[in-house]
């Protein structure tokens, strides 16, 4: 044990020395132990504030594309943390990314068939077709008079 580390400033079991205060006094920030320690590590906690608009126009979105649709809608929210370590010199560089999916807007189906080289077709292969190209069917009568 190192001179002036009473047994309170330690880990007994792994020997890790625990300050509370750097050299000027002031608080150390703890080791992350959970996620939410881990997201205010991030750049000092920057990481953490800067995603507050973003989230905020993401809520706002998401919101407006189901009331517009009048239908449940999905997206999604997905954090991304990428961790290089450099055992030369023991410690880890994190650098994280925040990326936000609305969902897109359909616009109906369509089956296709693929053909034998490599193209989509409206018709199924090898099936005469019974009609031509689609044409619109209407209710109205015509009378024609000639």
């Amino acid at each position: 044990m190192r001179a002036g580390v009473n047994s309170m400033d330690h880990n007994a079991e792994t020997g890790e020395i625990i300050e509370e205060r750097a050299a000027d006094g002031g608080q150390r920030y703890p080791a992350a132990s959970t996620l939410t320690d881990l997201l205010m590590m991030l750049k000092d906690g920057a990481f953490n504030a800067d995603s507050s608009e973003p989230l905020r126009e993401f809520a706002q979105k998401l919101e407006a594309a189901g009331v517009d649709s009048d239908k449940k809608v999905k997206g999604s929210i997905t954090l991304k943390i990428d961790v290089e370590f450099d055992p030369d010199r023991e410690f880890s560089v994190l650098t994280p990314s925040l990326a936000f999916k609305l969902p897109t807007a359909k616009h109906g189906a369509t089956v296709a068939w693929f053909t034998s080289d490599g193209r989509l077709s409206p018709n199924k292969p090898r099936q005469g077709n019974l009609f031509g190209t689609i044409r619109e069917v209407t209710t109205e009568a015509r009378v024609v008079r000639g």
